[in-house]
């Protein structure tokens, strides 16, 4: 595309840092985009078009067929997926799809592999440690699931504080089952999370008391707060 010498020439409105060449329409969304925002936005147009079929195809308790669907979007669109959010996407929902099926051993490769393709943030790593952990504590390794929650807990970013609600309560349940008590370090997450949500932190000496006790407050303040993370899992294909 030809510039005069001085005009700029315009930026991809996804990636803000190559020219934009092309147009993209999906919906109401429109705009000029660079190719290669292009080509992963259709990558990742083939797996939100499909989602709720999968999703239809996992509460009928047709597993394999959701697994297939999964498996035949990536290998359709693996070529466009230049930024690796297909993929990533897959590997996550794959990690869903067995720990639903009770397949816990398949879930936990399924978890590691999607660990290996890497996290692009502070919310994703959460979402793989808390699943993480539900699936080592399934397996009857409840250390391992409270040593993984903490792992991913220790990376942190502020505007991430309003998802650390379900951690909490799951590192709190995970604590109980061992039969030790929250690691103090937490008390700061919990105060922001209280913070966050304009309540006081519960006063107990005991911290695991005082999140449940906040677990509380939040969801009368909030009733219709989701459970277990459904929430985040809703919308784990929204950002690209």
């Amino acid at each position: 595309m030809a510039h005069s010498s001085n005009e700029k020439p315009r930026l991809c409105w996804l990636c803000e840092k190559n020219e934009a060449t092309e147009p993209y329409v999906r919906g109401k969304q429109t705009g000029m985009v660079c190719a290669t925002c292009l080509e992963n936005n259709r990558a990742r147009d083939a797996l939100e078009d499909r989602l709720r079929y999968i999703g239809d195809l996992e509460t009928s308790r047709r597993y394999d067929e959701a697994l297939a669907c999964l498996d035949e979007i990536l290998a359709a669109n693996r070529h466009r997926d230049h930024d690796l959010w297909l993929a990533r996407s897959i590997a996550m929902h794959r990690a869903y799809i067995l720990f639903d099926a009770g397949r816990y051993a398949e879930a936990e490769k399924a978890c590691e592999a999607w660990a290996q393709l890497g996290f692009q943030d502070v919310w994703r790593r959460w979402m793989h440690g808390f699943h993480e952990a539900k699936i080592l504590d399934a397996l009857g390794r409840p250390r391992e699931a409270l040593a993984a929650l903490e792992d991913a807990l220790s990376y942190q970013e502020p505007r991430e504080i309003p998802s650390a609600h379900y951690m909490l309560v799951s590192l709190v349940e995970l604590s109980e089952k061992l039969g030790q008590p929250v690691d103090p370090k937490w008390r700061g997450l919990a105060e922001a999370l209280a913070k966050h949500h304009g309540v006081e932190m519960p006063v107990d000496a005991s911290l695991g008391k005082a999140i449940l006790e906040l677990d509380k407050t939040i969801r009368a303040k909030q009733p219709g707060f989701a459970d277990d993370g459904e929430e985040e899992d809703e919308a784990a294909g929204d950002d690209p």
